[in-house]
């Protein structure tokens, strides 16, 4: 059983540590809580880095430092999450909530407590657990956290998450390490219907979400995977509430219905601004029509102004119109190699020369996203 040497501390630094764990133990329970909402909230995660920092040190203070692992290894993964090396999801801050709770119990044990639910060779399980957590890669996480949450709280119900209507969808995200919450669930069900509107668009949301995040994974990952997602499947939404005869013309379109169509943008814009921590994903929308040249829409942005997910997307959108039917161009389905080429012709003005570097990197590596 770990015991405190608190025979030899003053009761009233005891009442102290005990004072000041109480309040660290609930801000870190707050801040978990927040998190679920805004996962990529970097302020949060420092400060909940400090309390478990602190609390950590304070263990070490009134001699109880046979529990310092466990904050050690929690304070591992809250390191990984701050510099983007794993992502935040409901799954992790319940681990991250059921080892505070375990290691309360711990600390009112150490200093003369009811018996804790962990003994001590199961407090060192949980601690290497954790740091496994931290080291597991992308491909591995999910799984990962589903395991070790369900070997701390057994009672733990985890239903597969899948989206209703497309398990590929799914499994694709898993592949990049991005994990399931409600807001892309409802994400991809709203890509999935919206292809419905059109019969030009099946199975082009799939399409450019593979290639997109294996692009931004080849060049270094500048977009949070899960924010590129969410504005690879809203991109084109607003497309879907224009006149059938709009999308489905094959002549030119005039001024009237040019405006329409370059208006799209907005709506998702707009619906991705009103939820908590999508304004990445509501900027990559908005800006996915943008040139690097300065000559795109709406803001005519050059492209150190523009985001490097929209500088992606506009390459993806682009690449997948030329290589499958699109109704209101007249040359609608280039060859592969035509398409390639077309896409390089126009580096430096409509797309970027270092991503249009990184989509042929990716197509050489990847063949397979070029024939889908």
């Amino acid at each position: 059983m770990i015991k405190s040497s608190s025979s030899e501390l003053s009761n009233d630094v005891l009442e102290d540590f005990r004072q000041e764990a109480a309040e660290q133990f609930q801000r870190c329970e707050q801040l978990l809580i927040e998190l679920d909402h805004c996962p990529d909230d970097k302020e949060k995660l420092r400060d909940l880095f400090r309390q478990v920092h602190t609390l950590k040190g304070n263990l070490g203070y009134i001699g109880l430092n046979a529990l310092m692992p466990l904050p050690q290894a929690m304070e591992d993964v809250l390191d990984c999450l701050r510099e983007a090396r794993l992502n935040f999801d409901s799954l992790l801050g319940d681990i991250l909530l059921v080892s505070l709770d375990h290691l309360k119990e711990l600390i009112a044990q150490g200093l003369g407590g009811a018996t804790a639910r962990l003994d001590h060779p199961q407090l060192h399980a949980l601690s290497q657990a954790l740091r496994e957590l931290a080291a597991a890669p992308a491909s591995r996480q999910a799984e990962v956290r589903r395991s070790l949450l369900q070997q701390l709280d057994p009672n733990s119900h985890l239903p597969t998450p899948t989206a209703r209507n497309d398990p590929q969808a799914t499994e694709l995200l898993k592949q990049h390490g991005i994990a399931m919450d409600p807001d892309l669930l409802f994400f991809i069900d709203l890509m999935l219907a919206s292809e419905h509107r059109s019969h030009y668009w099946q199975g082009r949301g799939l399409r450019q979400l593979d290639l997109a995040l294996a692009i931004n994974q080849l060049g270094n990952t500048p977009e949070h995977p899960a924010q590129l997602a969410a504005a690879v499947c809203l991109h084109d939404l607003g497309m879907a509430f224009l006149p059938l005869d709009t999308l489905h013309k094959e002549a030119r379109l005039n001024d009237e219905e040019r405006q329409q169509m370059q208006s799209h943008p907005h709506l998702t814009y707009d619906l991705l601004k009103r939820m908590p921590c999508w304004d990445a994903a509501a900027d990559i929308v908005r800006q996915h029509h943008e040139h690097a040249d300065g000559s795109g829409y709406p803001d005519g942005l050059q492209e150190r102004d523009i985001r490097p997910g929209a500088l992606i997307l506009n390459i993806v959108d682009t690449f997948d119109a030329r290589t499958h039917e699109r109704a209101h161009q007249t040359l609608s389905k280039r060859p592969l190699l035509r398409a390639i080429l077309e896409i390089n012709g126009l580096a430096g003005q409509q797309f970027s020369p270092h991503w249009v570097d990184v989509f042929n990197r990716t197509l050489q590596q990847l063949p397979a996203l070029a024939h889908c």
